[in-house]
């Protein structure tokens, strides 16, 4: 899916020149990744198959862009078995805790892009989608903005009136375009913007309403 959504950031001139969203469905457990060399393939996490897969599908060539990744729950997965490793063994994996940290995705990203641009991850719990979406916005350069959870261990299950599955979505945002929106602040608070809503946003070529800030078509 391609579609150029241009929007205007606070002085600079910003456009979504692409994006992609992904969901788990019976089917389809995680999204392609077989370009992944195999020896790495094995070794990473659903949260790094699901951020690079989405990534690889928008991300340009030359690499010249800043990423930001960002996850509320991050490697709960890999974190559990962690704990439980050192709680029956009384040991802990370097590799395993090397994929637990919340900057392992983009990690990943950056040593199979050769990207040596920076790259930032944010946690801002029920806000993180939102967040992590105005970090990407306010680099002034381009940037490569990734949002991905996984589908929730059996340990936190209870914590959702639903099954929660994972799911993902990236953009690609640049700072050349016209015609775009305005970047606003505002002061009230409104509910923090979903997975859901921001892909309806987008499909729509609506605007874009989050936390005490918004995106106004011009």
């Amino acid at each position: 899916m391609t579609k150029k959504i241009e929007i205007s950031s606070m002085n600079d001139m910003l456009y979504i020149d692409k994006y992609v969203f992904w969901s788990e469905s019976d089917i389809e457990k995680l999204p392609d990744v077989s370009f992944i060399p195999p020896m790495l393939r094995r070794r990473m996490t659903n949260i790094e198959k699901i951020a690079v897969s989405l990534a690889f599908q928008i991300a340009p060539e030359n690499h010249d862009y800043v990423t930001v990744f960002a996850s509320r729950f991050g490697e709960w997965e890999q974190t559990i078995r962690l704990i439980k490793q050192f709680y029956f063994d009384n040991e802990m994996s370097p590799a395993g805790f090397s994929n637990s940290v919340h900057n392992a995705a983009a990690g990943h990203l950056s040593l199979l892009t050769h990207n040596k641009k920076s790259y930032t991850s944010i946690a801002a719990g029920e806000r993180t989608l939102e967040m992590g979406l105005l970090e990407a916005l306010t680099t002034k350069k381009p940037a490569l903005f990734i949002y991905v959870e996984e589908s929730a261990p059996v340990e936190y299950a209870h914590m959702f009136s639903k099954k929660f599955l994972a799911h993902g979505m990236a953009c690609f945002i640049t700072n050349t375009g016209k015609n775009g929106y305005e970047f606003v602040k505002k002061g009230e608070k409104i509910e923090p913007l979903t997975f859901t809503e921001f892909q309806k946003i987008l499909s729509d070529g609506n605007d874009i309403k989050a936390s005490c800030w918004g995106l106004v078509k011009k």
